[in-house]
């Protein structure tokens, strides 16, 4: 996809996230969100990460001008440009360190806190698991236990 053609599909859509690779499954709940604040830096971080993401088959999803346009309502989904899904069977920690490895120079995160439910991971990657041990959905605010760096769940 060119940067002029994503750069108007995030401007245009009536979404707050376009999802990529979506038939990959992911139901083990790690996910990385890169923080940004605007649709720049949703296309600055596809532009960096997409190729990785594509050859692996590794879900996630760019937020919209209209992500970014809910700041005042919920500030603390507002400021997610990338989401990344750890796919089942897939090491989470490789996968934070190729993320990593590719965003070191990425700036967009900066003056941003660490949104509820998620830990620093390095650099502008912020991590969490989203199910509890049946398997059910936790939302960020639910979260008593945020885990810490390094954690191997593959």
């Amino acid at each position: 996809m060119t940067t002029d053609l994503l750069n108007r599909r995030l401007t245009t859509s009536r979404l707050y996230d376009l999802s990529f690779n979506s038939v990959s499954t992911s139901d083990n709940g790690w996910k990385i969100s890169i923080q940004g604040k605007c649709i720049q830096h949703s296309v600055e971080l596809f532009e960096l990460l997409s190729e990785y993401l594509y050859a692996n088959d590794v879900p996630f999803k760019v937020a919209t001008e209209n992500r970014f346009a809910m700041i005042n309502e919920y500030p603390q989904q507002a400021l997610k440009a990338m989401t990344i899904y750890c796919p089942d069977g897939f090491d989470f920690n490789e996968l934070c360190e190729a993320v990593y490895s590719r965003t070191i120079e990425y700036k967009g995160w900066y003056n941003i806190n660490t949104p509820d439910g998620y830990s620093h991971y390095a650099g502008g990657l912020f991590i969490r698991n989203d199910r509890d041990l049946n398997g059910s959905y936790v939302p960020a605010s639910n979260v008593n236990y945020i885990p810490r760096y390094k954690i191997n769940v593959g």
